[in-house]
C-alpha cells in the first residue's frame, strides 16, 4: 500500500470505515461482556458518530467528528480494560476479515489504544 497516504485512504475510505464500524457493532451486540453497555443508546446516532471519529483519527481531512466529548461519552459507561481490550479484539478480528494490511492494522490499533484513558473508568476491573 502507497505509505504517502493517511491510513483513511489506505483502507478505502468512506465506504470501508463505515462497513467496519457496521460489523463492529454486529458483533458488539452480541457480545455478552459488551452488549450492556449499549442498551440504552441510539445505535444509529452510535454507528454515525464512531464512523465520523473512525475516519478523522485515521487521517480524513474532509472529515470532522462532532460528536460529544469522550470522557462525557464514557464516563458513566463504566468501562474496564477488560472490555476496552475486547472491543479492540473485535476490531481487529474484523479490520483482517477486511483484508487490512498488517502495518494498517496496527497502526489502526494504535490510534485506538491512544483513546484508552478517555473511555476506561472502571480501573479495578
Amino acid at each position: 500500500m502507497d505509505n504517502k497516504k493517511c491510513l483513511f485512504e489506505r483502507f478505502g475510505g468512506d465506504q470501508q470505515v463505515s462497513e467496519l464500524i457496521d460489523q463492529f457493532y454486529y458483533k458488539v451486540l452480541f457480545d455478552k461482556l459488551l452488549r450492556d453497555k449499549f442498551l440504552k443508546a441510539d445505535m444509529s446516532r452510535v454507528r454515525y458518530q464512531q464512523k465520523r471519529f473512525f475516519s478523522q483519527m485515521m487521517g480524513d481531512k474532509n472529515t470532522q467528528y462532532t460528536g460529544r466529548d469522550l470522557i462525557e461519552v464514557h464516563k458513566e459507561l463504566n468501562i474496564s480494560n477488560q472490555q476496552f481490550d475486547k472491543f479492540k479484539v473485535h476490531l481487529k478480528n474484523i479490520a483482517q476479515d477486511m483484508e487490512v494490511g498488517g502495518a494498517d492494522l496496527d497502526e489502526l490499533l494504535d490510534h485506538v489504544e491512544k483513546y484508552r484513558e478517555q473511555i476506561v473508568f472502571n480501573k479495578a476491573a
